[in-house]
């Protein structure tokens, strides 16, 4: 029987699932050359209002190319962090080092009232660029997001080794499958999504699992399993659709054709009265 815990009117310290107590299921986030931005900040946003829940966007590592058009983005769309995260301790911290540091930082600012100088909002969301989670106490969440920039593909595995995160999962955004597929094994993450996010994975777990190479398409998704070195390899990508079965047609209630109608006659109708 399990012991009884006293009744208290106190809520319990947010989050209360234990999510800023340590990493539960980081995520990473890669944008490519030519990625689709828009639709790549669109899971980051959601970290970014509430930086202490699990499956968080941990780190982001963005082409130079497309931190600019990445950068105005995520400030176009930042809301401010949910109140309790505001005043959370390791938010506070974080926020401290970040001023020790005199780091380049993502985030919502506001002006002063002549509009000479802007500083950051209080309880903005805040990304830190070209700082990895080290710094402000990496063994769990720390209420900030990461940025780092590549040049190309070869940096991937310096950045990965920087960032000593446990990522379970990344999501690469990159218009040509050829690129997306060698940024995905440079990353040596068992699970990457191409161009969409946080798919289910059941209709191939069980190959993956099973460490058997196969490609399975459902949910409008291409599922596979590739083997790389000695490590298999769960991508999942959007397949397009080119072609559908028609989808069948109720059947049809056979009409039945009416009864003919009989023309009434004049003695049907009857004799008319005349008006005296």
């Amino acid at each position: 029987m399990a012991p009884r815990v006293p009744y208290t009117w106190r809520l319990p310290d947010f989050p209360g699932d234990g999510s800023d107590l340590k990493w539960i299921d980081p995520s990473l986030l890669v944008i490519c050359q030519n990625g689709n931005v828009e639709a790549a900040v669109q899971p980051l946003l959601q970290t970014l209002k509430q930086p202490f829940a699990p499956r968080l966007v941990a780190s982001v590592f963005c082409h130079e190319t497309m931190r600019e058009p990445f950068k105005k983005q995520v400030v176009a769309s930042m809301e401010l962090l949910h109140r309790h995260a505001g005043n959370h301790s390791q938010y506070k911290k974080a926020c401290r080092m970040i001023e020790c540091l005199n780091a380049e930082i993502i985030c919502i600012l506001y002006p002063d009232f002549i509009g000479f100088h802007w500083q950051r909002a209080a309880s903005s969301p805040v990304i830190v660029c070209e700082f990895d989670h080290s710094f402000f106490g990496g063994k769990k969440p720390t209420s900030i997001v990461t940025l780092h920039t590549f040049r190309n593909v070869q940096e991937l595995p310096g950045l990965m080794a920087r960032e000593r995160i446990p990522f379970v999962s990344a999501a690469v955004w990159c218009p040509k499958m050829s690129a997306a597929y060698e940024t995905a094994f440079k990353l040596g993450l068992d699970v990457v999504y191409i161009n969409c996010d946080s798919i289910p994975l059941g209709p191939i777990m069980e190959f993956f699992l099973a460490k058997q190479p196969h490609v399975i398409l459902a949910n409008y998704h291409h599922y596979e399993v590739v083997r790389h070195g000695d490590n298999h390899r769960l991508i999942v990508f959007p397949a397009v659709v080119l072609w559908r079965p028609p989808e069948p047609q109720p059947p049809q209630q056979p009409q039945l054709p009416e009864p003919p109608t009989k023309e009434k006659t004049d003695q049907d109708k009857g004799e008319q009265i005349p008006e005296s």
